[in-house]
């Protein structure tokens, strides 16, 4: 993937004061070498299949599991500590993450004060985390610019997507600024660019956060924004699949519904999310919306085998990490808590974003893996997917 490469380019290595930079001519060898050396060819072994291995059903489940935790910084006030213990069953993050062997936490308005608030405490949870299980955290946040920004406090302010429509290179450098500033912060994934196509002249519940209503400058843009942000180090998460921008119905409170056909949705919704994944999108979040013409059980997208390992991996292709968006939303209030988490996991997701309770996704994905309902293979392939995406993000032990 991306990060592959920029680690490669990224590392150096050192002779005394001198700093060699891997794929840069060298000056020529000094005189009194005459005899030409061959540098041994070294195997690069992949980490994650030993890794994975080496896991215990319980972590693996953790792996999967991105919540919110409350708390700005590592001193957590009472009401922090209170709102975690009714969430979590655990008063600070810090204690979270170590129960539920967490793979990654995203951050929310009720985290977010000064950055170097937000900065300790990234670095308290990657600590814990790497105590616990070795492997680093997927530390998320929102940050698409306009009204959709968690951070304020020493990053740069963009505006809306719309606002830079028809200006790739503007929209390219606004993510590498971005993905370049959230790190300084310790995030390492944004949730963002927003792939949705609006439809021209009738309301969306997207609206400004959209690129526009033509697929292929949408998609133009999308893939300048995924470029930014991946080329600065971080993943970027491309949403809404399969296509939020032509509902007006608002996913935070209820489920809404796209009743377009397969030859239109093939024409707009699909162009900009394929674009991205041909340019590698490391993640993909699922919206919570129905689209009965595609799958006739109208189930959410989140739950939807039809819409997620049919149509976004098999027919487009993906083989990178697929979320949810947060399942404390509206749009999937009917389902039981537990159940939701381990049908989108059979749907073909790999990482479950703010489940409403984490002991109960937990419990869930851990009794389904033991007795079978949620196959060892499937589990197995999603919890590989987050580790790839870690491996690339250098977030893996190092032995």
């Amino acid at each position: 993937m991306l990060f592959v490469v920029l680690a490669l380019l990224a590392t150096a290595c050192t002779t005394g004061s001198e700093t060699v930079v891997p794929g840069e001519e060298q000056p020529a060898a000094a005189a009194e070498s005459t005899e030409e050396t061959v540098a041994p060819e070294v195997a690069l072994v992949d980490p994650v299949p030993a890794l994975l291995a080496s896991l215990t059903v319980e972590q693996k489940v953790g792996q999967l599991l991105m919540p919110m935790v409350w708390g700005t910084s590592t001193e957590t006030t009472a009401e922090e500590r209170r709102l975690n213990l009714d969430a979590h069953g655990y008063e600070t993050g810090a204690e979270i993450v170590a129960a539920y062997d967490l793979g990654g936490v995203v951050y929310l308005a009720a985290n977010v004060s000064s950055a170097a608030e937000l900065q300790q405490l990234s670095g308290q949870l990657q600590s814990t985390a790497r105590q616990d299980t070795g492997i680093g955290l997927l530390l998320a946040i929102d940050q698409e610019g306009g009204s959709v920004a968690r951070l304020t406090d020493e990053v740069t302010t963009f505006p809306a997507a719309a606002e830079f429509a028809g200006d790739p290179q503007r929209a390219r450098e606004a993510g590498y600024v971005t993905g370049q500033q959230v790190q300084q912060q310790g995030i390492n994934v944004v949730l963002a660019p927003v792939a949705d196509v609006i439809e021209a002249g009738r309301s969306s519940f997207i609206g400004d956060r959209s690129f526009g209503s033509d697929p292929a400058a949408v998609a133009s843009m999308v893939v300048a924004s995924v470029q930014g942000l991946q080329n600065s180090g971080v993943a970027a998460a491309v949403k809404h699949w399969p296509g939020h921008g032509a509902t007006s119905v608002d996913s935070h409170n209820s489920l809404p519904t796209l009743n377009v056909d397969r030859a239109l949705w093939d024409q707009r919704e699909r162009v900009p999310f394929a674009a991205a994944i041909e340019e590698d999108v490391a993640i993909v979040m699922v919206g919570h919306l129905s689209l009965p013409q595609l799958d006739p059980s109208a189930a959410p997208a989140t739950v939807s085998p039809v819409l997620v390992n049919q149509l976004l991996r098999q027919e487009l292709g993906f083989d990178g990490v697929v979320m949810t968006d947060a399942l404390n939303m509206g749009a999937v209030k009917g389902y039981d808590r537990g159940e939701l988490a381990v049908a989108s996991v059979r749907a073909g997701v790999d990482i479950i974003l703010v489940p409403p309770s984490l002991d109960a996704a937990s419990s869930a994905l851990i009794q389904a893996a033991q007795d079978g309902q949620l196959p060892a293979e499937e589990l197995d392939a999603a919890v590989a997917r987050v580790l790839q995406l870690k491996r690339d993000l250098g977030l893996l032990p190092l032995s």
